[in-house]
C-alpha cells in the first residue's frame, strides 16, 4: 500500500511539473507606430476646437422632419458622405497633405482658398475658418510651427489644419482620411443624439452603419481628378441657410 502511493505521489509529480507546450511560431508583428497614436489625438472628441458647437445644417435638418429618426439619420449622413466629403473635404485633405508633406506651405494655403470657396452658406464657412484656427492653435501647442500662417490667417481652414497635423506627425495620406472622416462621423451622430434624439444605443448603431461606409468615400476621393472635386448636397447648403434665421436652436451651424 505504502509503495503504491509513493509511485501515485512520483506519477502525479511528473505530470504536474511537465513543461507546457509551446504555441505555434509566429512572425512577429510590427507593433503600431506613433503616429496611429497621433491620428488618435487629432480625431479625439477631447480635441478642444469646439467641434460639439455645430451641428453642420443637421439641426435645421430635424427642424424641418427631413431627420425624423434613426433611419432617416443613417440616410442622411451616408448621403453627406457620398456627395459632400468624399466628393469635397477629402479629395482637398489629401491635396493638402501632399502639399504640406512637400514643404510647398503656399500650396496648402491655397487648397484652404478652395475649401472656403465651396462652403454653401455663411455659417458653414465661418465654421471652416474657426475650427482651422482652433486646431492651428492646438497644433502650434504641440510644437507645429507651421501652423503659425493658418492660426492667424483669415483664410484658416480646417480641413488643412488637419492635414498639416497629420503630414507632420508622419501619418501617410489615406490614414489621414480615414480619420478626418471618423471625427466627421462622431460629431455629427453626438450632435443627433441631442437633436433627433437619439438614446445611447441608437447613436451607436448610426455611428457603425456610417463607418462602414468609410472605406467607399476615401477610395472615391482618391480617385477624383482636380476638376471633379466639388459637393453634390444641395440639401445641406439649404438647411445650413435656414439655419441662420433659426430662432431657437442649441448650435451654431
Amino acid at each position: 500500500m505504502g509503495m503504491a502511493r509513493r509511485t501515485l505521489r512520483a506519477h502525479t509529480i511528473m505530470i504536474t511539473s511537465a513543461p507546457c507546450p509551446k504555441p505555434p511560431s509566429r512572425a512577429p508583428q510590427p507593433a503600431p507606430g506613433p503616429e496611429l497614436l497621433r491620428l488618435l489625438q487629432l480625431s479625439s472628441s477631447l480635441c478642444p476646437i469646439g467641434a460639439f458647437a455645430f451641428s453642420q445644417g443637421l439641426e435645421q435638418a430635424v427642424e424641418r422632419g427631413w431627420v425624423p429618426d434613426e433611419q432617416r439619420l443613417v440616410e442622411w449622413l451616408l448621403g453627406l458622405g457620398r456627395y459632400a466629403l468624399a466628393g469635397l473635404d477629402l479629395p482637398l485633405l489629401l491635396r493638402a497633405h501632399a502639399a504640406w508633406t512637400l514643404g510647398d506651405d503656399a500650396g496648402a494655403l491655397g487648397v484652404a482658398e478652395r475649401v472656403l470657396a465651396n462652403r454653401e452658406a455663411r455659417e458653414l464657412w465661418e465654421q471652416e475658418q474657426e475650427l482651422g484656427s482652433a486646431l492651428s492653435a492646438v497644433l502650434l501647442n504641440l510644437g507645429v510651427t507651421r501652423a503659425e500662417t493658418m492660426r492667424t490667417k483669415r483664410g484658416s481652414s480646417y480641413v488643412v489644419a488637419y492635414a498639416l497635423g497629420a503630414a507632420h506627425f508622419g501619418i501617410n495620406a489615406q490614414l489621414t482620411a480615414f480619420g478626418y472622416a471618423f471625427t466627421w462621423s462622431e460629431q455629427q451622430s453626438s450632435a443627433a443624439a441631442r437633436l433627433v434624439p437619439l438614446g445611447h444605443m441608437a447613436t451607436q448603431r448610426v455611428l457603425s452603419r456610417v463607418l462602414e461606409d468609410i472605406p467607399r468615400w476615401v477610395s472615391q476621393a482618391e480617385a477624383l481628378e482636380d476638376d471633379q472635386i466639388g459637393s453634390q448636397a444641395p440639401g445641406l447648403a439649404i438647411a445650413a441657410a435656414w439655419h441662420e434665421s433659426q430662432y431657437t436652436r442649441l448650435f451654431r451651424s
